[in-house]
């Protein structure tokens, strides 16, 4: 039976299968889901009827979050890309081996924070403007930089296409920090007037693992 990964975790730290959102609006992990063992390791999967590479539809993509955040409720994870399977056990078990290293020090890289992603936009909705949409670009990226300072890390995630500068962004941020990211953020906004700003999280950081399958 081949095996649908969903994220690595440590193997003490598994989130239990459950049918509701469990108490404190925790999120459910779906039946099915369960944990593989390896060293301090674990993998969170659930088993398909087939080795095949696929598209994956949007209710898949939506379980395959559910089950990454409910895990994130719990836990450091290290989110693997929708759709991601192993023919058998034994070959999983084999690629957490390989990359033991590698997912131990990204685990730890990730350990205690969570990810915020920011987009921008012009609160008097000029986006499609040329001149516009440069003004914004400066100011996003102005307003980006600093935020970058509040963070550990960041990714960009969306650019304005006259001039390619960060629109969206996703920030790597300490959980005891979270609440001063946020002020940073208004702290942005009151700085740009004409800028609005969406921010989303926390989030497990999915903008921030990159694994190595195949050969």
């Amino acid at each position: 039976m081949a095996l649908r990964l969903y994220a690595i975790t440590l193997a003490d730290a598994h989130p239990e299968p459950t049918d509701g959102d469990g108490s404190g609006g925790a999120v459910a992990v779906p039946v099915g889901v369960r944990s593989i063992p390896f060293r301090d390791l674990s993998a969170i999967v659930s088993e398909t009827s087939a080795f095949a590479l696929e598209d994956m539809t949007p209710a898949e993509v939506d379980l395959h979050r559910q089950v990454v955040d409910a895990a994130f409720r719990r836990a450091t994870v290290l989110p693997a890309p929708a759709g991601v399977v192993f023919r058998t056990l034994d070959i999983l078990k084999r690629w957490m081996e390989l990359h033991y290293v590698s997912l131990n020090g990204a685990l730890q890289f990730v350990e205690d924070r969570a990810v915020a992603r920011v987009h921008i936009v012009r609160s008097d909705g000029r986006d499609d403007d040329l001149e516009a949409g440069s003004d914004l670009a400066a100011a996003a990226t102005e307003a980006f930089r600093a935020l970058r300072r509040r963070s550990v890390a960041a990714v960009p995630l969306r650019l304005e296409e006259v001039t390619g500068l960060v629109l969206s962004a996703s920030f790597l941020v300490e959980r005891d920090l979270w609440k001063e990211f946020l002020t940073a953020v208004d702290e942005q906004h009151e700085a740009h007037h004409l800028l609005r700003f969406d921010v989303t999280g926390p989030w497990a950081p999915y903008d921030f693992v990159q694994m190595q399958f195949g050969g």
